[in-house]
């Protein structure tokens, strides 16, 4: 059920004991969009967290300076950009609990008992900051970091096609608000540590090339990640790069799990719709940039996007 900004906001006003889920391998748009929310809800007199499957990157440790990390039993559950259940990783158990969801992908499976999906919107954040806009809001300069932090990371810094006029027009009304936007920009895009360098030159010593060029892979294994002790960063900012190739159309990066599994990520420009593609293996998100998890042969899943994108395309493999 589609949920407009009146119901939300009167779900909100309404909820008691909030448990905001995110989802896994968190990135600044769920964690700001969640951290801004849980600070709306507190503000209220309410008891709110926000809460993750697997570890939050230190990188985001300001989004939550001054939250309460409590444990309760809750009343009402909000996921925040989480298109799918199957996100929620260790938390999927909650999927038949959440009573609203906020968020942006097309590909949202609707499995919340209420959902508020903006699919144009560039980032979650951007839907809860036209949420807070329309209820009257008093967005304070902690709620502004962490808005402006989701809307810049999901839109890369506002470089990406997903970055519109709307986007922008919040982005300098979160700045006047109190969004610290030069630190926070120096601290998404402009700070990587030394190891994520390191795991970008193995991962492009294995490139490979398809489709005259217009297609890329990159892998990154787990031994590639223990030998240089890198995090779970390094995955997105490989990602990112992957796409940056001259003439590339697709950018697919595969990153080997824990479990010997592998998730797979999609950049594409046109005529490429990332998530159509990463739909032929369950997943999805958005057009310009998706995910999967690819088979038990992570070759054979990647034949698979492959054969797809050069039809798509019209150029042999």
């Amino acid at each position: 059920m589609q949920a407009d900004i009146r119901r939300v906001g009167e779900i909100l006003a309404d909820s008691e004991d909030v448990l905001i889920l995110t989802h896994k391998n968190p990135d600044g748009d769920c964690l700001g969009t969640g951290a801004a929310l849980c600070r709306y809800l507190l503000s209220l007199g309410k008891r709110a967290t926000v809460v993750n499957a697997d570890p939050i990157p230190s990188k985001f440790d300001y989004l939550f300076e001054g939250l309460p990390q409590e444990t309760f039993e809750p009343k009402c559950i909000v996921s925040v950009d989480v298109a799918d259940p199957k996100l929620l990783g260790s938390l999927e158990d909650l999927a038949d609990r959440v009573d609203l969801c906020i968020d942006h992908h097309i590909s949202n499976t609707l499995y919340a008992k209420e959902t508020h999906l903006c699919p144009d919107d560039g980032a979650a954040a951007l839907s809860l900051y036209r949420i807070f806009r329309e209820l009257g809001v008093a967005i304070d300069a902690d709620m502004a970091n962490a808005l402006y932090t989701g809307l810049s990371t999901d839109t890369g810094c506002f470089r990406y096609s997903n970055a519109n006029a709307e986007c922008y027009r919040a982005a300098a009304d979160l700045i006047e608000l109190g969004a610290d936007n030069a630190w926070i920009n120096v601290k998404m895009f402009e700070t990587k540590p030394l190891a994520q360098f390191q795991v970008l030159s193995d991962a492009f010593a294995g490139l490979r090339m398809y489709c005259d060029g217009k297609v890329s892979v990159l892998k990154i294994s787990q031994a590639m990640l223990a030998q240089h002790a890198a995090d779970t960063d390094t995955f997105d900012f490989v990602t990112a790069m992957s796409r940056q190739i001259e003439g590339v159309l697709c950018g697919i990066t595969m990153k080997e799990q824990e479990d010997g599994s592998w998730k797979i990520s999609l950049r594409t420009h046109e005529p490429l719709d990332a998530s159509a593609i990463c739909g032929l293996l369950g997943g999805g998100g958005h057009m310009r940039a998706a995910g999967c998890n690819a088979g038990p042969d992570e070759e054979a899943s990647l034949q698979t996007l492959l054969s797809y994108i050069a039809e798509q395309l019209g150029c042999a493999l």
